[in-house]
């Protein structure tokens, strides 16, 4: 039977090689087409992945107008405790006031937490500014911030009651968005110092973030 089958498929070869070169060829083509779109696919979901990570300088954001209930604190506790790197960052508008020159000017505070951002990086001037952010009263701001206020690095910055060194400025941050600059030039600080400057309050309009780095970063899609 399979003698037959074989030497049947050699009789018709011979008769049609043209439309059976064809159609290997179609075959050919059309597996190869379809390799170098799954290819194209992996290596782009892949490069954006990538990207989305720099872009948010986290794997996962948590984000809201108003303090975190419970049951997310509890939450974002029981994953810091068994390892998963979490940064909180709290965002809202207010008045900075420059105290060697008595400027004032309306800017985004960004209350940061240690370790954020988890991917990409906080480019500054100078280079060291940002990792000794949370070293004491510091705040790295925008460089326009500084022109607008007549500051300079080394001067002290009034954010609320509390009071900062001016350390360094932003030129570079994960997910800069220039809208965002538009509404207020950026004034970083360190988190643990949020509450001295009495700002946040019963209904005060701020954005609480929460920012996550799983290990590996493919864990996110299961939480």
């Amino acid at each position: 039977m399979i003698r037959f089958v074989l030497g049947l498929a050699r009789r018709e070869g011979r008769a049609s090689r043209r439309r059976l070169a064809l159609y290997m060829g179609s075959i050919s083509l059309g597996v190869a087409a379809l390799v170098a779109v799954n290819s194209f696919r992996h290596n782009l979901q892949r490069a954006i992945a990538a990207q989305a990570r720099e872009l948010l300088g986290a794997d996962l954001e948590l984000s809201s107008r108003r303090p975190f209930d419970s049951t997310v604190e509890a939450l974002l506790d029981s994953l810091a405790a068994a390892g998963t790197p979490v940064s909180r960052v709290t965002s809202f508008a207010s008045m900075a006031l420059a105290l060697p020159s008595g400027a004032t000017r309306l800017v985004e505070v960004r209350a940061v937490e240690a370790g954020f951002p988890y991917y990409g990086k906080m480019e500054t001037d100078p280079p060291a500014a940002w990792g000794a952010l949370a070293a004491g009263r510091h705040a790295v701001v925008d460089p326009a911030l500084l022109i607008q206020l007549r500051a300079a690095p080394g001067d002290t910055l009034a954010v609320g009651e509390a009071r900062f060194e001016i350390t360094g400025t932003v030129t570079q941050a994960p997910g800069d968005v220039a809208l965002r600059s538009a509404i207020g030039p950026r004034v970083y600080l360190p988190g643990a110092y949020l509450q001295e400057t009495r700002l946040l309050r019963t209904g005060s309009l701020a954005r609480y973030l929460a920012f996550l780095k799983f290990d590996p970063p493919a864990s996110v899609q299961g939480f």
